[in-house]
């Protein structure tokens, strides 16, 4: 856990004996949704306060949680080896009891492939679904979103039956990706649903994907753009996309050393975290991910 105010980074345990561990998400209040390693795979949390407990249920073992609201509800995902899928999760505070959150109808599949990916603090989750309905119709997976327990379908770009949601801000503002179009092939765009209609919010200039992980309640949004090779951290406002690497401060020591190329979150004060690599990194470290934070200079 870093701190931006005193500049420390602490270490987030639950078991001194844990062979590892991961912070996945972090609500406004402080409580850091993840997981641990330890002869499994651990759904639990922490607070900035102190403190920190593995969830129980059903699927612990092989479960991890990936974001928080201020309420307390966790959202997770579990997957094992050897089973069909993947399944979402939920537990919500006090008693943390885990619930399976439901997914669309798949006549012609094995449920499984149930993903939770965000949720905001009135407690819509956001994730994907795998969906078929009818004997002959293949598989596919698309966005979702769950409200007091019930899943709904968000569509795709064009038709395409290929999309994914991964955050949502307070206003219920949702991002994520989609396929455009049904062809094999296909490139894949960063998306916004506002108000049940879904907007291509296309890609960096040159790129041909893009995919938006993070939405603020100012509604700035943030992700990454590629060309098949090349990443590019991005933020996206007042209808257009910026490549963040060209917004970088030109008196920073940063500039020219560093490369943005994975938005990971950007808070209500437009504060980003991104993740990328630093040119002065050589030998057996060179091309090595580190952690970078992006403060608004006005």
């Amino acid at each position: 856990m870093y701190q931006q105010s005193s500049g420390s980074l602490s270490e987030l345990t639950f078991d001194p004996a844990e062979t590892g561990a991961s912070a996945n998400g972090i609500s406004d209040s402080g409580i850091i949704a993840g997981e641990e390693l330890n002869g499994g795979q651990l759904a639990g949390y922490w607070t900035v306060s102190g403190g920190a407990a593995v969830l129980t249920g059903q699927w612990a073992g092989y479960d991890w949680a990936v974001a928080a609201n201020d309420g307390g509800t966790i959202i997770g995902d579990f997957g094992a080896s050897g089973t069909a899928g993947q399944e979402a999760l939920m537990w919500a505070a006090p008693g943390y009891e885990e619930v399976l959150l439901p997914a669309l109808p798949c006549d012609s599949c094995v449920r499984g492939d149930v993903i939770a990916n965000g949720i905001n603090q009135s407690g819509t989750i956001v994730g994907h679904s795998v969906y078929a309905i009818g004997m002959t119709t293949a598989p596919s997976v698309v966005a979702v979103e769950w409200q007091s327990g019930t899943v709904t379908m968000l569509g795709s770009l064009q038709a395409s039956g290929a999309s994914d949601a991964y955050g949502i801000n307070s206003g219920g503002d949702i991002v994520g990706a989609s396929r455009v179009g049904s062809a094999a092939g296909a490139p894949t765009h960063a998306i916004l649903i506002h108000e049940g209609a879904m907007t291509d919010l296309g890609t960096l200039p040159g790129d041909t994907n893009s995919s938006a992980v993070s939405v603020n309640d100012a509604g700035q949004i943030v992700g990454t753009s590629d060309d098949g090779n090349t990443q590019r951290a991005f933020l996206y406002e007042d209808g257009k996309m910026h490549d963040l690497n060209a917004l970088i401060d030109p008196t920073s020591p940063l500039v020219g050393q560093v490369d943005l190329q994975a938005a990971a979150s950007i808070s209500s004060n437009g504060w980003i975290a991104v993740n990328g690599t630093d040119s002065r990194d050589t030998g057996p470290n060179a091309d090595t991910t580190r952690g970078f934070l992006l403060i608004p200079s006005q």
